[in-house]
């Protein structure tokens, strides 16, 4: 009998089809991938019919036209076709459409076709999945037909408002609006702070030449974790008083510490710990976990599930008549064999998702062979790191709780006014933290012959003035945590939902996620518009919960998408000062402005140093507004022509008042220095050869505190240069230069900025580490790496002029793109330039200099 099994990647093709020839020795296999969806709704509004929501005109994609073309032949040869698709909801669809082109192309007729799912790539599920076949599930179906017809709708109906309103606006989403506007609104909450001073107080103190650091934590009945120290005033008093005060041991508490190990990993919780453990971003982790699960080491990548099978091995080399033990059972032997009984934890950990609207119920991600330590295991880097990271986290959750003793010492004046405290940690038993090493505390110990009423001896004192700091913002994978526990998104979507910020402009980094004022403007725009519709997390989470009921055969799925509908359609019929928000003629650039004005008022407009937000130009008096410009938005004056950038709170409407402010003339150049602002901040700069030169201030300068001997020290900081060597082909030199986007080498108009390695992580492989001034210039292999470092490739045979490549970033565009260059000459070059042989790199160059032949470094 012959059978065609299809799966999403060709990666897992070879190693499916050996399990199963292993497994089925009588039977002939063959094992293709669909690479995906086959067919997907076309872009555009007529591909959904709301009066009939089963009237969808699919359409094949570029990838899949070629590929289910190829498929359906070898459906003509064979007896039975098995989908094989993931295991999840888009998994079911692909099988869906697979079906519907089998049907379409009548290839059904003499053919059977059986959907199987497993969770890993091993003999044993491989085996159990040929052997349990089952139908397509349609509610599974039905509610992925419902999240795609939602997407859909919203990006036809929803995004043309955008394109008209929002200027650069690519998009709207469900659940990456909801993703975007949690971002912003962290964001508002840190303008919204305001820092507050305060002076923790801290003293070392010695025993029988011992010694302990101990943090003051009240003041009499006052308690300074809830009202601290808050002026340098009532420090030098209290420090002071702490210097002429005996202490001695109040109170000495001894207590024992459990610490239970966590979960096996699912998706989400893998992308946080991959994202603080490694410093992967969401998207490199689901790449490195997808490679791992192809190639058969770890189980389904894609899951809500924290649970381990239980179910025994039957694949090869067991059998149903003489299986293997189940994955749980192999860690727990695992444990006792390696690390000894004492390290198992005493019964099985059965641990369950608490996760809202968790849909999958699929085992959690771990190795498929537990024996297979990540020392036996070759791999790339980032593959290596993650199977590790994976194997760790999955044997400690079988592992024996690590045991402390945690003792805290309590110190008090002798007048029983000033209290501190100091406490210790000490390890009494690893258990699972062996793996996992989850606690960086430092453990110190007090001297075992401290007892109460001890005195001890105050060596010294120290306070430092410190402020509270706002919210951080979301990491990649606080974000996705965020988004997990709002019910926004599914385990296959987190990844792509961030990434999809980021390449949509929205928002910048993966560390630090910063809105951007493209992204803030949308959101605001989108919470004025939607009103408690898709922009909002818990709407978003319902319609999750909805799709859940959908797949599980509860809900229908016609009826979710009329309600949607019905909704939809009144908010896009909406009126705003009596105009429908739909109409073009009326609804305008002007009406989208004042909305914004309102929504956006106190985070973008100029404050006094009251603390109002005022609308009043500092200039001229008119009233500002919230404009778009050719490189977006800014806060401008129609009648003097003042801006400011919005969301910036770096100056007060006063200092705007009075800039640019003239400090003098520089002693040098001649032309007057001005105190201002510039796109990077508050600046100071003048003019030489008819070009601005700038100066940045220190952080924790004032501009208008700024003076004329200051202002030429920071321009000759900042703008000076230093003649790092003098190239020998041209004469010309080379430079180390400082602008406004910092420090950074020049040659005759090719440049590389300065960038230094971390100080305390390792280098990251894939960047380009450049730091001038660790070079021996005198040595010639040193001064060719800085030229190739500029791109220079050579030099022009008669002028000597250097010739390389210069990246651009042209306009608007968010391509940047390769130019050769020659002293003023530029041509456009490939964007793959560095890709081709050198033959053809030489070619190209002479071709777009019109040169028979150049010198070559």
């Amino acid at each position: 009998m012959k059978n065609l099994v299809i799966v999403e990647s060709g990666a897992k093709a070879s190693k499916i089809t050996g399990y199963l020839e292993a497994n089925f020795p009588n039977e002939n296999w063959q094992v293709e991938a669909c690479l995906g969806h086959i067919r997907d709704l076309p872009d555009d509004e007529k591909a959904v019919n709301p009066d009939d929501w089963t009237d969808l005109k699919w359409q094949e994609t570029p990838k899949g036209k070629k590929t289910i073309k190829e498929i359906r032949k070898i459906c003509k040869e064979v007896d039975c076709v098995y989908l094989a698709t993931d295991p999840d909801r888009e998994g079911e669809a692909i099988s869906w459409h697979l079906h519907a082109d089998f049907e379409k192309k009548k290839l059904l007729d003499n053919l059977q076709t059986k959907r199987i799912t497993f969770n890993e790539i091993t003999s044993s599920a491989i085996k159990s999945a040929i052997e349990s076949p089952r139908e397509i599930d349609q509610n599974m179906v039905d509610a992925y037909l419902t999240r795609r017809i939602l997407d859909h709708l919203i990006g036809f109906k929803v995004s043309p408002f955008l394109w008209r309103h929002i200027s650069r606006a690519k998009s709207a989403g469900r659940v990456q609006s909801p993703s975007l506007r949690i971002v912003c609104e962290r964001e508002d909450e840190r303008d919204a702070h305001r820092a507050e001073e305060y002076w923790p107080i801290s003293a070392k103190f010695e025993f029988e030449g011992a010694f302990l650091e101990a943090d003051l934590i009240s003041i009499g009945d006052v308690n300074l974790s809830k009202n601290p120290v808050n002026n340098e005033k009532k420090v030098k008093t209290i420090l002071t008083e702490i210097d002429n005060s005996t202490f001695s041991i109040s109170e000495i508490q001894t207590k024992p510490q459990s610490r239970s190990p966590k979960a096996p990993f699912r998706t989400s919780t893998l992308q946080m710990s991959a994202a603080s453990s490694l410093g992967y971003t969401a998207d490199r982790t689901m790449r490195s976990a997808q490679n791992l699960y192809e190639a058969g080491l770890i189980t389904y990548l894609r899951t809500d599930g924290i649970s381990i099978s239980t179910s025994p091995n039957t694949g090869e080399p067991f059998s149903e008549e003489n299986p293997g033990p189940p994955p749980l059972q192999e860690i727990r032997n695992l444990i006792k064999n390696n690390f000894s009984e004492s390290y198992l934890s005493e019964n099985v950990r059965i641990f369950k998702s608490k996760v809202q609207n968790s849909q999958e119920a699929h085992e959690a991600i771990r190795p498929t062979n537990i024996s297979l330590i990540p020392k036996k295991v070759n791999l790339n880097q980032d593959d290596q790191k993650l199977y590790e990271l994976i194997w760790n986290r999955t044997v400690a959750s079988q592992m024996s709780n690590s045991q402390h003793e945690r003792k805290t010492l309590h110190l008090k004046s002798e007048d029983n006014k000033y209290a501190f405290r100091a406490s210790s940690r000490k390890s009494i038993f690893l258990g699972y933290e062996v793996l996992t090493k989850e606690d960086d505390d430092t453990e110190f110990q007090f001297p075992e012959n401290l007892k109460e009423g001890v005195s001890l001896k105050l060596i010294e004192k120290n306070a430092e003035q410190k402020y509270t700091l706002p919210p951080n913002r979301f990491s990649e994978a606080s974000l996705i945590k965020k988004m997990e526990e709002e019910g926004i998104g599914r385990p296959s979507t987190y990844a792509s939902t961030v990434k999809s910020l980021r390449d949509k402009k929205y928002a910048y980094g993966a560390k630090s996620i910063t809105p951007s004022d493209l992204g803030r403007v949308l959101t605001s725009y989108l919470k004025s518009i939607f009103k408690d519709f898709f922009i909002e997390t818990k709407f978003t989470a319902e319609l999750e919960s909805k799709l859940d009921e959908i797949a599980a055969g509860n809900a229908s799925w016609q009826d979710v998408l009329d309600d949607f509908w019905k909704d939809l359609q009144s908010y896009l019929n909406r009126k705003i000062d009596d105009i429908e928000i739909s109409n073009k003629d009326e609804f305008k650039t002007r009406q989208v402005l004042d909305l914004l004005n309102k929504e956006l008022h106190d985070v973008i407009f100029p404050k006094k140093q009251d603390g109002k937000i005022t609308r009043e130009c500092p200039k001229c008096s008119a009233e500002v507004s919230l404009k778009s410009g050719s490189w977006g938005y800014f806060v401008g004056c129609s009648e003097c022509k003042w801006t400011k950038k919005p969301f910036d709170f770096s100056l007060d409407w006063e200092t705007y008042q009075v800039l640019p402010k003239d400090l003098g003339n520089h002693p040098e150049y001649g032309d007057s220095i001005y105190a201002d602002i510039s796109i990077n901040g508050p600046c100071v700069w003048t003019l030489k050869d008819e070009k601005k030169i700038y100066g940045a201030l220190d952080d924790d300068e004032r501009l208008l505190d700024i003076g004329l001997n200051r202002a030429v020290e920071l321009i000759e900081r900042d703008s000076g240069e230093h003649i790092l060597f003098t190239e020998k082909n041209s004469g010309i030199p080379v430079l180390l230069k400082n602008g406004r986007f910092g420090e950074y080498t020049e040659f005759d108009g090719f440049n590389k900025a300065t960038k230094l390695p971390p100080e305390n992580k390792p280098k990251n492989p894939k960047v380009s580490y450049y730091n001038p001034h660790e070079m021996d210039y005198e040595n010639t292999d040193t001064r060719l790496f800085v030229l190739k470092t500029l791109r220079i490739i050579g030099f022009h045979p008669e002028t000597n002029q250097p010739i390389g490549i210069k990246i651009r970033k042209p306009g608007k565009a968010f391509k940047f793109v390769k130019f050769i260059k020659c002293g003023e000459k530029e041509i456009e070059c490939p964007s793959n330039f560095y890709k081709l042989e050198e033959k053809e790199q030489k070619d190209l160059v002479k071709e777009a200099l019109e040169l028979e032949d150049f010198k070559v470094i």
